[in-house]
């Protein structure tokens, strides 16, 4: 009879030794809930450029930009050649083309081309190591035609229609057409 009661015994007592539950265990995410996580999906590039304007241009309100993508300094990452054709931007010599390029997750201008039409092209000629850029420029008072743009070891000059910039006849491919594909960025309204 003794025996019957030792095991039950023993079964108590194994049962009160086991570990209790560590409790930052309780806390951490199931993997269930990192791995929806890790999967959600990130920001397409042209996603990165919207957020970029609306951020650099806090007051311009909604804004049309084309963009164009192609690798200008041959490391293997495309840099963004974005047109942006809003009333904020543009006067009667044109709008404004940015030149941006990854930075981590970030993008940095090296370029802010002030008075530029579009067609944009690609002439196949480089300076320091980057694709020269040819931009259409006219009104404002001045000279029509396609102005070669240099990298001058930091950015491409602001101003296509004054040197280091110069008129050209090539123009190359073309990045971004006389009529782009324009897109929409929508500042977001602040919470009440």
């Amino acid at each position: 009879m003794l025996r019957y009661l030792a095991v039950p015994a023993m079964i108590s007592a194994l049962v009160g030794c086991s570990p209790a539950e560590d409790p930052a265990a309780a806390d951490a995410p199931d993997a269930a809930a990192t791995e929806e996580a890790a999967a959600a999906p990130s920001p397409t590039r042209d996603e990165d450029i919207e957020h970029f304007l609306l951020q650099e241009y806090p007051d311009a309100g909604t804004i049309r930009y084309a963009t164009a993508w192609i690798d200008l300094n041959g490391d293997g990452a495309d840099e963004a050649i974005v047109y942006v054709a809003a009333p904020y931007f543009c006067g009667t010599g044109g709008c404004p083309t940015l030149v941006l390029t990854q930075a981590g997750p970030m993008w940095s201008k090296v370029g802010d081309i002030s008075v530029s039409r579009t067609p944009i092209g690609l002439p196949g000629t480089t300076t320091n190591g980057w694709s020269d850029l040819a931009v259409s420029v006219g009104g404002g008072g001045g000279q029509s035609g396609t102005a070669l743009l240099k990298f001058e070891g930091e950015s491409y000059p602001s101003n296509p229609t004054v040197p280091p910039a110069e008129m050209t006849e090539k123009f190359g491919t073309i990045l971004l057409a006389e009529e782009p594909e324009f897109k929409t960025a929508e500042p977001v309204a602040p919470a009440e």
